[in-house]
């Protein structure tokens, strides 16, 4: 026994360090440049390490103002200490990322574990194939090589699971899970809505072996008053108006955000009030509309075609790659099959497994551009975990065909695995360069080169420098007690201008611009006469060329 549980430490720790490799190999270029979320972290991170504040010269406790969306500080603030230890750069804005990510993996193998009443050989290697599964998952490599906070949410929320599941034979382990569920909930807006959710569903589930804990330990009690008690202040901060700017921006229930569809409903309406049609007057009904919109939106996150292919190049995906691999459909259906009837699963378990995966995409189904690989990122690993226990029942209940089951296993994974290392290490950053101002990161030191000679420098707001001025903040390493003495940034709307110093960021009017003297412009080429001289950048696709002209 001792030396199946040692192989099993060999194994674990060879999936770790495969993951690592994924999530390391050549990070600072894969991604091949900071993304304007990467940017506005990174540079805040710098600012809060150099003067205590962000741009606007506050502190981020728990939101910081960024773009004027109130994005949750949590990673902000985890990234701090890397840019400390290795300067500001893209490396440093991603290192938190990546190392939650591999902790992620560590901490879906033990959950797997847990989910057993008797550990055997089947939840052995089950667990290790969870946790194997996510270590090569496209959709948890592409968001977690990422210096973005929804990995941290996703990882904090993995611990929190972990901990509560430790901590209902442990009640030392309890005060862990609050802690990591509550930055989870802190740490990205998905988690604002999952978490609460998500701990409701646990106390329920849970009610009695909770209840058995108070009763038999009077000091949980205090600690979930203590808990309680200590979230009021947190809850206050992330409902409060400025910190639901985001939701209100991005809502689905707004009949804004789909004016067309909502048009076409109220038509629809007056057509069946016209037709005394009883049905379409209700099914029409405009209060009705957001409901229909969201069950639409949420129905979309288990769209094949969504989760298993990309053919017209979606948001936080490997060009030509789904979020899971195709070889892995099959196992999926039969992993639900087997994980619903198993015997050897504490009932429990399998309610809060389906209840984080059928919740995992609610916070995505409330916002606009669904589905959302990111926002519904909190489906992992519940695919993973799904996918290995049907692969682990398939080979032990058909041991005559168990050959060919990991024949077929071995061959898929392996191709899937190569055409996703491809797609994603060379392809992608070809393909979505311009996703990550690559153009202009390569501008802006040719700019400060040039910068001393002129009496102004005016960079473009719009297209391709959508938010300059961030990116010039970080890839220049701007003083930020300077930046804030120049009065910092005044507000981050994503159509506003900025200026300080020499610097403006603004829409370029050539018509009127070509005027001034003794200025340097940073523009998209489209900005500029096809016929006027100037230094150009492309993305490295060869195309988004921004152009730096001198007048």
């Amino acid at each position: 026994m001792n030396k199946f549980f040692t192989v099993n430490r060999i194994i674990l720790v060879l999936i770790l360090m495969l993951a690592a490799m994924l999530r390391f190999w050549n990070l600072g270029n894969v991604p091949p440049s900071a993304s304007m979320d990467e940017a506005s972290i990174g540079y805040n991170a710098y600012s809060v390490l150099k003067t205590g504040g962000d741009e606007y010269g506050k502190f981020p406790l728990i939101s910081q103002r960024s773009y004027d969306d109130w994005r949750r500080s949590t990673y902000l603030l985890l990234v701090v200490p890397s840019v400390a230890l290795l300067g500001l750069n893209v490396i440093a804005v991603r290192l938190p990322s990546v190392l939650l990510s591999i902790l992620t993996v560590w901490a879906t193998y033990h959950i797997a574990l847990l989910l057993f009443t008797k550990q055997s050989k089947f939840s052995s290697n089950f667990a290790l194939l969870s946790a194997f599964l996510l270590a090569i998952s496209p959709w948890h490599i592409y968001i977690s090589r990422l210096g973005h906070e929804s990995n941290a949410c996703l990882s904090f929320l993995v611990f929190g699971v972990l901990f509560f599941l430790r901590g209902l034979k442990n009640i030392r382990f309890l005060f862990l899970s609050i802690v990591f569920f509550t930055l989870s909930m802190i740490s990205y807006y998905s988690g604002q809505v999952f978490i609460p959710l998500f701990a409701f569903g646990l106390l329920y589930i849970f009610r009695r072996d909770l209840s058995t804990l108070v009763l038999s330990n009077k000091k949980i009690l205090i600690l979930f008053v203590i808990s309680a008690v200590l979230l009021v202040p947190i809850f206050w901060a992330i409902f409060s108006p400025e910190a639901l700017v985001r939701f209100r921006g991005t809502s689905t229930f707004s009949p804004e955000a789909h004016s067309e569809l909502f048009n076409e409903q109220v038509l629809l309406r007056n057509k069946a009030v016209e037709d005394r049609n009883i049905f379409g007057i209700v099914y029409y009904n405009r209060r009705l509309f957001p409901l229909k919109v969201f069950l639409e939106g949420y129905i979309a996150h288990f769209n094949a075609n969504w989760l298993f292919t990309n053919p017209s190049s979606d948001s936080f995906k490997a060009p030509h790659i789904g979020l899971l691999y195709v070889w892995e459909i099959p196992f999926i259906l039969i992993g639900i099959a087997a994980f619903l009837l198993s015997p050897d699963v504490d009932p429990k378990i399998k309610k809060l497994i389906l209840l984080w995966f059928f919740l995992a995409p609610v916070p995505a189904s409330i916002a606009t551009q669904v589905p959302h690989a990111m926002r519904s990122y909190n489906f992992l690993p519940t695919w993973q975990i799904l996918t290995a226990f049907g692969l682990v029942y398939a080979v032990s209940k058909l041991p005559r065909s168990k050959a060919v089951i990991l024949t077929f296993i071995t061959v898929s994974v392996a191709v899937g695995f190569v055409s996703f290392c491809k797609n994603y290490f060379i392809v992608f950053p070809k393909e979505q360069s311009n996703s990550f101002h690559y153009a202009l990161s390569k501008a802006i030191p040719y700019v400060l080169s040039l910068e001393k000679d002129y009496q102004k420098v005016i960079f473009s707001n719009k297209d391709s420098l959508r938010q300059s001025y961030m990116v010039f903040l970080y890839y220049s390493h701007f003083d930020p007690s300077l930046y804030q003495r120049l009065g910092g940034t005044g507000s981050g709307g994503f159509a506003e201008t900025h200026s300080f110093a020499r610097y403006e960021f603004r829409p370029i009017s050539w018509e009127k611009d070509q005027l001034l003297s003794n200025t340097l412009f940073v523009g998209n080429a489209s900005d500029f006469p096809k016929q006027l001289n100037g230094t150009v950048f492309t993305d490295l696709d060869g195309e988004g060329a921004i152009a730096v002209v001198q007048r």
